[in-house]
């Protein structure tokens, strides 16, 4: 029983040791994360189509291969329902068309707006980035 704990403690050691020595560098999409967003989010209501333009700035475009349009129906995002759009495109403009959130017989409603990237590069693929930090509304009023 002695000699079964000793390789078993000896075992853990080894393990232990191998596992405390590897470098421990900051992820390799951290790059895309820290400082580079969406931002100055505008969201306009069109009554003729009952469509949301929605348009923002990106300062750093490099690996960004298309954007994550997000819409909720709450000033505290993440606590209404949150319904989101690939882009597909390096336009830095989406149009929304609002029925296929709010139905036709609701007439007015406030929807908010964010925007994130979507990056690829050698060591991601399809990451999508941080929100912008200011969400946008529109004011939806049918007539």
């Amino acid at each position: 029983m002695k000699k079964l704990i000793f390789y078993a403690t000896s075992i853990a050691l080894v393990y232990l040791a191998i596992g405390c020595s590897k470098d421990h560098d900051e992820p390799t999409f951290s790059v895309f994360t820290v400082a580079n967003k969406p931002m100055d989010v505008v969201a306009s209501y069109e009554n003729v189509n009952d469509d949301v333009v929605v348009t923002w700035k990106m300062n750093e475009t490099e690996s960004v291969i298309s954007y994550y349009v997000s819409v909720s129906d709450s000033s505290e995002f993440d606590a209404g329902i949150v319904n989101s759009y690939v882009t597909n495109s390096l336009e830095t403009s989406y149009l929304y068309d609002v029925t296929s959130f709010i139905p036709a017989d609701v007439d007015s409603t406030i929807l908010y707006f964010t925007v994130s990237a979507i990056y690829k590069s050698e060591s991601v693929n399809r990451l999508i980035g941080p929100r912008a930090d200011v969400p946008d509304s529109a004011l939806i009023k049918r007539d």
